[in-house]
């Protein structure tokens, strides 16, 4: 749907209309879910679509902005101040919050927002501009009930009844330059969605995100005809392709040497072009679904001054792929928190072995950060993981000495805050020892702390949905998982097998069977899924298909037993924890 040009101030239709700027503040807004509220019921989600879509488009007028299109589920406003584009979107919130309250008999109609100010061109009733498409990637970024800006001089002193968050300076699809971006949200609004989950049923779109991203390595084209440049692409791109190929449970890897069609999700490709002793890389990802850039990148440097520039910019293209594909910002953090490639290097490998979530892939992952912090004592990433490490042994059951791994932990995450105290990894892990502590309060203080610094981390999210769980609010944690699966295009096991757990702890049997079959479908020797899925089974009479998994169970991780999974308490209450030891019992895991 084309706006009316009249709803711009007169006097100034006529110059935009001939590609004449005008200086504005752009609001964009989005229904959350409403591809899966279609498929479910487009009754209903046509409903829900009309009433909250009126909720916000009234609390644009009213703070007069101008809403110039509303296609579908989306919303695009103007606005000639930014705080009163900021009233409007937590005025909009607000309202949608008392509409949710009011118990609202359709599911959904929660609306995420996003506001960038900048020029804006229209011609021929369409609308272009930096400012929308820096609105439009906030808007995506934000989660339901948030409001993500971003400002180019204006200061603001916020909105009465909503909460500022500085995020720092984000990386946006698409944007040449990082822009500085600040969150909103009200503080009720978020614990409206962590207590009154209604429909606890995963959204499918978001259990396709289980699916290990495929890539082909494409050679980089090299821009002269020096051999020497030629020579150069080559060994850049084997080692690329030598990295990731140590990351297999987490990106796969299709040969660049085998030409077959549609068996890949994403291509990497580039150009390489040699000056005198002047290096120059161009290195792009691009979505086979679309054809659409998801990232893009130059590298220059001095040949005669680095040794190993080979070595360095595969890790920044490793790190660059794992940014748009798996860790999210983590993999910025990781890829800048050492100056060793070698330390990098054991890190990633350690990462991904954790992933098979094994007795011997855990003791491996212990060596390998081990040995990575013996090359830089003060890796903060590997410090944190090895920290988790010691106490997933704890909570897996898997310690020799519980004191110990605890008192290790400890000491981790001592010389982990030293380093840097408001750190979203660093928090999160105060927030489990703080609950293995029995420090219920500080627990989770510390994690919502965690989410507040890093609101656009699965993992992050993720970890509170853990927490959630051991705590023993189920609903909360469902939400969290849900919440970190939508956050991440391709999302590791472990977050959906939790949510399954959290599933059979509130006797949703068949759903908790989906999601685990969904998880070994991508990762079929995720132990932890199987497991679940054993339960899941038996709690349904599915008696032989209980057994089989249990058998894959014992394949995967032979000293496995119920006693162990209960001494883990996956669930903090023990009437719980009897329930399932029993199922694993009759499905034969003794």
């Amino acid at each position: 749907m084309s706006p009316d040009t009249s709803k711009i101030k007169p006097g100034e239709a006529s110059r935009a209309s001939t590609g004449i700027p005008l200086n504005l503040v752009v609001l964009t807004a989005d229904l959350v879910g409403y591809s899966e509220l279609v498929f479910r019921d487009v009754q209903s989600s046509i409903e829900v679509l009309r009433e909250t879509r009126g909720i916000v488009a009234e609390s644009i007028t009213r703070h007069s902005g101008k809403v110039l299109q509303t296609p579908g589920d989306f919303i695009l406003a103007t606005f000639d101040e930014f705080g009163r584009a900021l009233k409007a979107a937590v005025a909009a919130q607000a309202r949608l919050l008392g509409h949710h309250r009011a118990g609202s008999k359709q599911k959904g109609g929660h609306w995420k927002i996003g506001i960038a100010a900048g020029e804006v061109y229209v011609i021929e009733e369409d609308y272009f501009g930096n400012a929308i498409n820096v609105a439009a990637r906030l808007q995506s970024l934000a989660g339901p009930g948030d409001i993500l800006y971003t400002l180019t001089s204006e200061s603001h002193s916020g909105v009465e009844g909503a909460t500022l968050q500085d995020l720092g300076r984000k990386k946006l699809k698409n944007i040449d330059e990082p822009v500085q971006v600040y969150r909103a949200f009200l503080p009720a609004y978020e614990i409206f969605l962590e207590t009154s989950r209604l429909d606890l049923k995963t959204p499918p779109r978001l259990l396709k995100h289980l699916k290990k991203p495929t890539l082909r390595l494409e050679s980089f084209r090299s821009l002269n005809s020096a051999q020497e440049s030629r020579l150069f692409a080559d060994a850049l791109v084997g080692e690329v392709q030598l990295i990731l190929s140590r990351l297999s449970n987490s990106i796969l890897v299709v040969d660049p040497t085998v030409s077959v069609a549609g068996n890949h999700d994403y291509v990497l490709s580039g150009t390489i072009q040699i000056g005198g002793p002047y290096l120059r890389i161009m290195a792009r990802l691009t979505s086979t679904a679309d054809g659409l850039t998801m990232w893009a990148e130059r590298y220059e440097c001095d040949l005669e001054s680095s040794f190993d520039v080979q070595d360095q910019i595969s890790r920044e293209i490793v790190a660059a792929l794992q940014l748009a594909l798996t860790e999210g910002e983590q993999a910025q953090l990781v890829r800048r928190g050492t100056k060793s490639g070698k330390a990098w290097d054991l890190f990633q490998r350690a990462h991904d072995i954790e992933r098979q979530f094994t007795r011997e892939g855990h003791e491996k992952a212990k060596d390998f950060y081990e040995q990575a912090l013996a090359l830089d004592a003060e890796y903060l990433s590997a410090l944190v993981a090895l920290a988790f490490c010691h106490l997933d042994e704890v909570r897996l059951g898997w310690s020799k000495d519980e004191h110990d791994s605890l008192e290790r932990a400890n000491a981790l995450c001592d010389r982990a805050t030293r380093s840097a105290m408001r750190n979203a990894d660093v928090l999160a892990l105060k927030a489990f020892l703080g609950f293995f502590q029995k420090r219920w309060d500080e627990a989770r203080a510390k994690m919502q702390e965690a989410v507040q610094v890093a609101p656009q981390s699965p993992e992050i999210i993720g970890y509170q949905g853990a927490l959630f769980d051991l705590m023993g609010d189920y609903r909360a944690a469902i939400g969290a998982y849900t919440r970190a699966l939508s956050l991440s295009a391709h999302s590791p096991a472990w977050i959906p097998s939790n949510m399954g757990l959290s599933h059979l702890a509130l006797g949703n049997n068949e759903e908790a069977e989906h999601i685990y079959h969904e998880v070994l479908e991508h990762h079929p020797k995720y132990v932890r899924a199987w497991i679940g899925l054993a339960v899941a089974l038996n709690r349904q009479g599915k008696r032989d298909e209980a057994r089989r998994a249990a058998d894959r169970v014992l394949l995967l991780d032979p000293s496995f037993s119920a006693a162990e999974w209960v001494k883990s308490r996956p669930f903090n209450d023990d009437r719980q924890l009897d329930a399932f030891a029993a199922d694993l019992r009759a499905a034969g895991l003794q």
